[in-house]
């Protein structure tokens, strides 16, 4: 492991992952809430084109080896704070027969390994966590390719019983908001049933 990368990539109060739950993880998507979440990412992801893409807190890669398997014409990294959820998200791809076009490393939405920069990048049920979240925006933007854009998949408040107990998880259009204003960014938002995408791009 790169010698930067062996330091603990998690600020005091993010969700981490050890060798327990990163094998856990992929049974959330049994909660059919968690289950359409993941289909309205995918279906976003596919309406768009890109070369090479990034994935930020990829966890166990389900995404981006879901987005491999289903189309040929792009390269991706998926970069995770857990070696643990690293190297699950490896072992999948490799069963998935998606190991030459898609990579996993250690990082964090504050430390993106390398200097490859990306078409998109992305992040799935992540942000809601993130600590200095404009501070980290302005990095990954600095990791675009011209035109690029960075991506934000979370779960809002539509009122409905299944999301009240991840309240402390939800995201909404004012807070997506007031940081791109604070930041000088462009949005686009988008919500459906319950879920929100939120695209920033730089200003013209």
């Amino acid at each position: 492991m790169e010698e930067q990368y062996k330091k603990d990539l998690y600020e005091r109060g993010e969700e981490r992952f050890g060798s327990i739950g990163s094998r856990m993880y992929s049974f959330s998507r049994i909660i059919p809430t968690v289950r359409n979440f993941y289909k309205f990412v995918l279906e976003d992801l596919n309406s768009m084109e890109f070369q090479n893409i990034l994935d930020i807190g990829c966890g166990d890669g389900h995404v981006i080896i879901e987005l491999a398997k289903a189309r040929s014409n792009f390269k991706g990294r998926g970069i995770d704070p857990s070696q643990q959820m690293v190297n699950v998200a490896t072992k999948r791809s490799k069963g998935s027969g998606v190991e030459q076009r898609i990579n996993f490393k250690i990082g964090s939405s504050r430390e993106i390994p390398d200097k490859d920069k990306y078409n998109v990048i992305y992040t799935t049920m992540s942000f809601h966590h993130w600590k200095e979240r404009e501070k980290s925006i302005e990095g990954i933007m600095q990791r675009l390719k011209q035109g690029g854009s960075f991506i934000v998949y979370e779960v809002t408040d539509n009122g409905s019983f299944s999301k009240r107990f991840v309240k402390s998880h939800l995201m909404d259009a004012h807070t997506f908001q007031r940081i791109a204003q604070n930041i000088g960014l462009e949005i686009d938002l988008k919500e459906k049933s319950g879920f929100i995408r939120c695209m920033f791009k730089r200003s013209i």
